[in-house]
């Protein structure tokens, strides 16, 4: 046999295995954290619900290539902050707020334009705490592209690592 032959036919099978794996994985995911911040929900709900403030706590602003840019309204609803790096480039969008409560957002990813929908809650246990539970989903790909939910699956790893690296960001800043 000849060595193009084999070559040909060892990329075809890793091709197929690659589209096999794909179409095996799930169309959607959800990540969920949530720790305790030794401050109350008043001191700590600015920081979540001001988008310019993210870079202070956000695992993305240790990132050297991010740059961030926003829209003139910078906290509660309706504000925007929008990345660019070279791994990653997106719209964050706060779709809901309650003061000292919750924050709900969706960010648009433009690379395979997924759609994340991430709500924040603050529950206050006693004085001295308040817990933080940071949720985000990756609603169900329109499409089943097994490249796609390939790439959805390194989201979700990625995503994964920056949600908890943020959280601890920001009980840093109340230690």
């Amino acid at each position: 046999m000849s060595i193009l032959f084999i070559l040909v036919s060892l990329l075809c099978f890793v091709f197929l295995i690659i589209i096999i794996t794909g179409l095996l994985l799930p169309s959607s995911w959800m990540i969920e954290k949530a720790v305790l911040i030794k401050t109350s929900p008043p001191k700590l709900f600015p920081l979540i619900n001001t988008l310019n403030q993210w870079p202070d706590w956000s695992a993305w602003s240790s990132e050297s290539d991010f740059k961030f840019e926003y829209n003139e309204k910078k906290a509660g609803f309706g504000a925007v902050q929008i990345w660019q790096s070279n791994k990653i480039n997106g719209v964050l969008t706060i779709t809901q707020s309650n003061p000292d409560n919750e924050m709900q957002y969706q960010l648009d990813v433009k690379e395979g334009n997924f759609n994340l929908l991430g709500t924040i809650v603050l529950s206050e246990t006693n004085s001295e705490f308040t817990q933080i539970a940071w949720r985000c989903e990756l609603k169900k790909l329109k499409n089943h592209n097994p490249l796609k939910r390939l790439q959805a699956y390194f989201l979700k790893k990625y995503f994964e690592s920056t949600i908890e690296s943020s959280i601890i960001g920001l009980q840093k800043m109340f230690e």
